[in-house]
Protein backbone atom coordinates (compact mmCIF):
# COMPACT_ATOMS: atom_id res chain seq x y z
CA UNK A 1 0.00 0.00 0.00
CA UNK A 2 2.82 2.57 1.14
CA UNK A 3 3.94 1.95 -2.42
CA UNK A 4 0.34 3.04 -4.50
CA UNK A 5 0.40 6.00 -1.92
CA UNK A 6 3.85 6.91 -3.59
CA UNK A 7 2.80 6.26 -6.53
CA UNK A 8 0.09 9.11 -6.07
CA UNK A 9 1.59 11.86 -4.46
CA UNK A 10 4.90 11.21 -7.27
CA UNK A 11 1.92 11.83 -9.86
CA UNK A 12 0.00 14.53 -7.89
CA UNK A 13 3.52 16.32 -7.76
CA UNK A 14 3.54 20.18 -6.00
CA UNK A 15 0.62 21.05 -8.00
CA UNK A 16 -2.72 21.52 -6.71
CA UNK A 17 -4.87 20.04 -9.77
CA UNK A 18 -5.48 16.56 -8.31
CA UNK A 19 -6.37 18.41 -5.34
CA UNK A 20 -9.15 20.65 -7.23
CA UNK A 21 -9.89 17.53 -8.78
CA UNK A 22 -11.03 15.34 -6.21
CA UNK A 23 -12.95 18.57 -4.20
CA UNK A 24 -14.58 18.62 -7.48
CA UNK A 25 -15.74 15.08 -7.57
CA UNK A 26 -16.91 15.33 -4.45
CA UNK A 27 -18.88 18.50 -4.94
CA UNK A 28 -20.46 16.60 -7.98
CA UNK A 29 -20.80 13.28 -6.29
CA UNK A 30 -23.47 15.23 -3.65
CA UNK A 31 -24.85 17.69 -6.58
CA UNK A 32 -25.29 16.31 -10.25
CA UNK A 33 -28.28 14.90 -11.00
CA UNK A 34 -27.75 13.95 -14.60
CA UNK A 35 -27.17 10.24 -15.35
CA UNK A 36 -25.15 10.48 -18.13
CA UNK A 37 -22.79 13.18 -16.19
CA UNK A 38 -22.41 10.75 -12.90
CA UNK A 39 -21.60 7.64 -15.06
CA UNK A 40 -19.52 9.41 -17.72
CA UNK A 41 -17.49 11.86 -14.58
CA UNK A 42 -18.29 10.67 -11.61
CA UNK A 43 -18.89 6.92 -11.75
CA UNK A 44 -15.83 6.52 -13.87
CA UNK A 45 -13.20 8.30 -12.00
CA UNK A 46 -14.16 6.75 -8.79
CA UNK A 47 -13.74 3.01 -9.98
CA UNK A 48 -10.77 4.44 -11.17
CA UNK A 49 -9.47 5.62 -7.88
CA UNK A 50 -11.05 2.54 -6.32
CA UNK A 51 -9.01 0.23 -8.51
CA UNK A 52 -5.77 2.02 -8.13
CA UNK A 53 -5.41 1.86 -3.97
CA UNK A 54 -6.00 -2.12 -4.48
CA UNK A 55 -3.29 -3.87 -3.39
CA UNK A 56 -4.58 -7.32 -5.81
CA UNK A 57 -4.98 -4.75 -8.87
CA UNK A 58 -1.35 -3.55 -8.62
CA UNK A 59 -0.15 -6.69 -8.14
CA UNK A 60 -2.05 -7.74 -11.37
CA UNK A 61 -0.85 -4.64 -13.30
CA UNK A 62 2.59 -5.30 -12.39
CA UNK A 63 2.68 -8.32 -13.75
CA UNK A 64 1.20 -7.25 -16.56
CA UNK A 65 3.29 -4.23 -17.17
CA UNK A 66 5.68 -3.65 -14.22
CA UNK A 67 6.91 -0.63 -13.45
CA UNK A 68 4.23 1.76 -15.28
CA UNK A 69 1.37 1.68 -12.61
CA UNK A 70 1.16 5.39 -12.52
CA UNK A 71 -0.28 5.06 -16.01
CA UNK A 72 -3.59 4.04 -14.59
CA UNK A 73 -4.29 7.47 -13.23
CA UNK A 74 -4.13 8.74 -17.14
CA UNK A 75 -7.32 7.51 -17.40
CA UNK A 76 -8.94 10.15 -14.40
CA UNK A 77 -11.08 12.47 -16.38
CA UNK A 78 -9.38 15.17 -14.30
CA UNK A 79 -9.38 17.96 -16.43
CA UNK A 80 -13.13 17.16 -17.73
CA UNK A 81 -14.11 17.00 -13.92
CA UNK A 82 -12.48 20.03 -12.78
CA UNK A 83 -14.02 22.71 -15.93
CA UNK A 84 -17.53 20.64 -15.77
CA UNK A 85 -17.80 21.77 -11.61
CA UNK A 86 -16.80 25.12 -12.36
CA UNK A 87 -19.03 25.56 -15.44
CA UNK A 88 -21.66 24.05 -12.80
CA UNK A 89 -20.81 26.66 -9.91
CA UNK A 90 -20.59 29.78 -12.68
CA UNK A 91 -23.99 29.00 -13.26
CA UNK A 92 -24.93 29.02 -9.19
CA UNK A 93 -23.05 31.80 -9.07
CA UNK A 94 -20.70 33.81 -10.93
CA UNK A 95 -19.02 35.48 -8.09
CA UNK A 96 -17.46 31.96 -6.85
CA UNK A 97 -17.02 31.09 -10.79
CA UNK A 98 -14.41 34.02 -11.27
CA UNK A 99 -12.95 33.43 -7.68
CA UNK A 100 -12.48 29.35 -9.14
CA UNK A 101 -10.95 30.84 -12.54
CA UNK A 102 -8.75 33.14 -10.93
CA UNK A 103 -7.52 30.17 -8.78
CA UNK A 104 -7.23 28.14 -11.56
CA UNK A 105 -4.98 30.44 -13.47
CA UNK A 106 -3.30 31.37 -10.34
CA UNK A 107 -2.53 27.47 -9.64
CA UNK A 108 -1.11 27.24 -13.05
CA UNK A 109 2.47 27.22 -14.74
CA UNK A 110 3.91 28.99 -17.30
CA UNK A 111 4.64 26.06 -19.58
CA UNK A 112 7.28 27.85 -20.94
CA UNK A 113 9.75 28.81 -18.08
CA UNK A 114 10.32 25.14 -18.66
CA UNK A 115 13.71 24.50 -20.24
CA UNK A 116 12.25 21.18 -21.57
CA UNK A 117 9.25 23.18 -23.58
CA UNK A 118 10.04 25.63 -25.95
CA UNK A 119 7.73 27.38 -28.83
CA UNK A 120 6.53 25.33 -31.78
CA UNK A 121 8.59 26.18 -34.93
CA UNK A 122 5.78 24.54 -37.01
CA UNK A 123 2.30 22.90 -37.24
CA UNK A 124 4.10 19.49 -37.12
CA UNK A 125 5.34 21.10 -33.47
CA UNK A 126 8.80 19.19 -34.21
CA UNK A 127 12.37 21.01 -35.08
CA UNK A 128 12.19 22.11 -38.74
CA UNK A 129 15.20 20.13 -39.55
CA UNK A 130 13.99 16.86 -39.06
CA UNK A 131 10.90 18.37 -41.35
CA UNK A 132 13.36 19.15 -44.19
CA UNK A 133 15.59 15.72 -43.68
CA UNK A 134 13.22 13.63 -44.21
CA UNK A 135 11.35 15.46 -46.85
CA UNK A 136 14.63 15.29 -48.41
CA UNK A 137 15.18 11.56 -48.38
CA UNK A 138 11.41 10.74 -48.67
CA UNK A 139 11.13 7.98 -51.35
CA UNK A 140 9.26 8.59 -54.77
CA UNK A 141 5.61 7.31 -55.21
CA UNK A 142 7.51 4.02 -56.82
CA UNK A 143 9.54 3.36 -54.56
CA UNK A 144 9.69 1.16 -50.97
CA UNK A 145 10.20 2.81 -47.88
CA UNK A 146 13.29 3.68 -46.96
CA UNK A 147 15.72 2.99 -44.28
CA UNK A 148 17.70 6.01 -42.57
CA UNK A 149 19.87 6.45 -39.20
CA UNK A 150 19.28 9.68 -37.30
CA UNK A 151 21.31 10.56 -34.57
CA UNK A 152 19.37 10.20 -30.90
CA UNK A 153 18.20 13.29 -30.74
CA UNK A 154 16.25 13.36 -33.55
CA UNK A 155 15.01 9.31 -33.54
CA UNK A 156 11.55 10.54 -31.05
CA UNK A 157 10.53 13.21 -33.90
CA UNK A 158 10.75 11.05 -37.25
CA UNK A 159 7.89 8.22 -36.89
CA UNK A 160 5.51 11.12 -35.99
CA UNK A 161 6.17 12.80 -39.26
CA UNK A 162 5.96 10.13 -41.56
CA UNK A 163 6.44 6.42 -41.57
CA UNK A 164 7.51 6.43 -45.00
CA UNK A 165 11.34 6.20 -43.51
CA UNK A 166 11.54 3.02 -41.27
CA UNK A 167 14.85 3.16 -38.68
CA UNK A 168 16.90 0.71 -37.34
CA UNK A 169 15.99 1.41 -33.82
CA UNK A 170 13.59 3.66 -32.01
CA UNK A 171 13.21 5.21 -28.94
CA UNK A 172 13.78 2.04 -26.70
CA UNK A 173 17.54 2.97 -26.98
CA UNK A 174 16.99 6.34 -25.13
CA UNK A 175 14.85 4.63 -22.78
CA UNK A 176 16.17 2.73 -19.18
CA UNK A 177 16.67 -0.69 -20.01
CA UNK A 178 14.63 -2.38 -17.68
CA UNK A 179 11.57 -0.28 -19.09
CA UNK A 180 11.98 -1.54 -22.74
CA UNK A 181 13.99 -5.06 -21.94
CA UNK A 182 16.18 -4.37 -25.30
CA UNK A 183 19.47 -4.81 -26.03
CA UNK A 184 21.85 -2.27 -27.18
CA UNK A 185 21.66 -2.22 -31.28
CA UNK A 186 24.83 -2.44 -32.96
CA UNK A 187 24.98 1.06 -35.43
CA UNK A 188 23.55 2.77 -31.98
CA UNK A 189 26.73 1.64 -30.35
CA UNK A 190 28.46 3.19 -32.88
CA UNK A 191 26.21 6.28 -33.29
CA UNK A 192 26.89 7.09 -29.38
CA UNK A 193 30.41 7.25 -29.25
CA UNK A 194 32.25 10.66 -28.96
CA UNK A 195 33.95 9.79 -32.62
CA UNK A 196 32.03 8.14 -34.60
CA UNK A 197 33.73 5.39 -36.67
CA UNK A 198 32.91 5.16 -40.14
CA UNK A 199 35.26 1.91 -41.13
CA UNK A 200 32.89 0.49 -38.31
CA UNK A 201 29.38 2.02 -38.91
CA UNK A 202 29.30 1.55 -42.79
CA UNK A 203 29.14 -2.18 -42.56
CA UNK A 204 26.27 -2.34 -40.46
CA UNK A 205 24.52 0.25 -42.61
CA UNK A 206 24.97 -2.65 -45.59
CA UNK A 207 23.98 -5.30 -43.11
CA UNK A 208 21.07 -3.95 -42.06
CA UNK A 209 20.40 -2.36 -45.39
CA UNK A 210 19.84 1.04 -44.26
CA UNK A 211 19.98 3.72 -47.58
CA UNK A 212 20.83 7.04 -45.89
CA UNK A 213 22.36 8.33 -42.51
CA UNK A 214 22.55 11.61 -40.95
CA UNK A 215 24.85 13.25 -39.09
CA UNK A 216 25.51 15.97 -35.86
CA UNK A 217 28.35 18.07 -37.77
CA UNK A 218 29.38 18.42 -34.02
CA UNK A 219 29.97 14.88 -33.31
CA UNK A 220 33.12 14.24 -34.84
CA UNK A 221 33.66 11.36 -37.36
CA UNK A 222 36.84 9.23 -38.23
CA UNK A 223 36.79 7.13 -41.75
CA UNK A 224 36.70 8.17 -45.54
CA UNK A 225 33.21 9.00 -46.74
CA UNK A 226 33.75 8.02 -50.10
CA UNK A 227 35.74 4.85 -49.25
CA UNK A 228 32.30 3.97 -47.26
CA UNK A 229 30.33 4.28 -50.37
CA UNK A 230 28.83 7.64 -48.38
CA UNK A 231 27.97 10.61 -50.45
CA UNK A 232 26.67 13.97 -48.91
CA UNK A 233 23.66 14.56 -50.22
CA UNK A 234 22.96 17.91 -49.04
CA UNK A 235 23.30 19.91 -45.01
CA UNK A 236 20.24 20.88 -43.40
CA UNK A 237 20.67 23.05 -40.33
CA UNK A 238 23.39 20.99 -38.02
CA UNK A 239 22.81 18.40 -39.89
CA UNK A 240 24.90 15.95 -42.93
CA UNK A 241 22.56 13.83 -45.12
CA UNK A 242 24.86 10.77 -46.20
CA UNK A 243 23.10 8.26 -48.84
CA UNK A 244 24.78 4.91 -48.96
CA UNK A 245 25.54 3.85 -52.04
CA UNK A 246 25.98 0.57 -51.17
CA UNK A 247 22.35 -0.21 -49.99
CA UNK A 248 20.00 -0.28 -53.32
CA UNK A 249 16.25 1.59 -52.92
CA UNK A 250 14.16 -0.71 -54.71
CA UNK A 251 10.93 -0.15 -56.77
CA UNK A 252 7.21 -1.27 -55.41
CA UNK A 253 6.02 -4.36 -57.55
CA UNK A 254 3.70 -3.22 -60.19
Amino acid sequence: MAQIISVFRQYCGSGIYPLLFLVALVWLLFTEKRRLVRIVLIDVSLVILVLFFLPPFKALMDVLDEGTYYRVLWLLPMTAVIAYACVRIFEKNRAAGFVLLAVLILSGDYVYDNIHVTKAQNRYHMPNAVIAICNEIMPAEDEERVWAVFPEELIYYVRQYSSEIQMPYGREMLEPQWVWNWDTHPIYKVMREDTIDLDALAPLLNEYYCHYLILNRAVPVKGDFEKNHLTLLTQIEAYDVYRNEAVEIFKKAA
